[in-house]
């Protein structure tokens, strides 16, 4: 099930690309960077779809030769950290350098990357649920 944050961006991709699928170019797709032109293809994809054009949607894929991104880049990403010790940057290094860090900085700064850190979220993430949590404490 897609959360309302995935289907407002499909839809706000989805009216800024959906020339696309009237003039069938989608040279502009290749222009993109590999996680927007993700967002767009699933976006057009969905749209097309919806307007039952989706036989129109795969040729156009076809003919500019469009890939879809790489579903295990995030493992592969975390694989390659992890295992990356004979380059010399190993996972204790990267607590050492989170530890070196916090130790100048002032307690509330300290906690956020301490936070970050540990959950993973994105930045705009981080900031709702920071926000969240000291709005509820109160």
């Amino acid at each position: 099930m897609k959360s309302i944050v995935n289907v407002v961006s499909e839809i706000r991709y989805g009216k800024r690309f959906y020339g696309i699928l009237q003039s069938k170019d989608a040279s502009s797709i290749a222009k993109l960077s590999p996680d927007v032109k993700a967002h767009v293809m699933k976006s057009l994809a969905s749209l097309a779809k919806f307007q039952g054009r989706y036989d129109e949607w795969l040729d156009i894929v076809k003919r500019f030769q469009l890939k879809w991104s790489n579903q295990n880049k995030s493992f592969k990403t975390f694989q390659s950290i992890i295992e990356s010790e004979s380059r010399g940057n190993n996972l204790e290094l990267m607590i050492k350098w989170v530890t070196d860090v916090s130790s100048i900085l002032p307690l509330e700064y300290k906690n956020v990357l301490f936070f970050n850190t540990l959950t993973g979220l994105r930045l705009n993430e981080a900031q709702q649920a920071i926000n969240l949590i000291k709005s509820k404490r109160k």
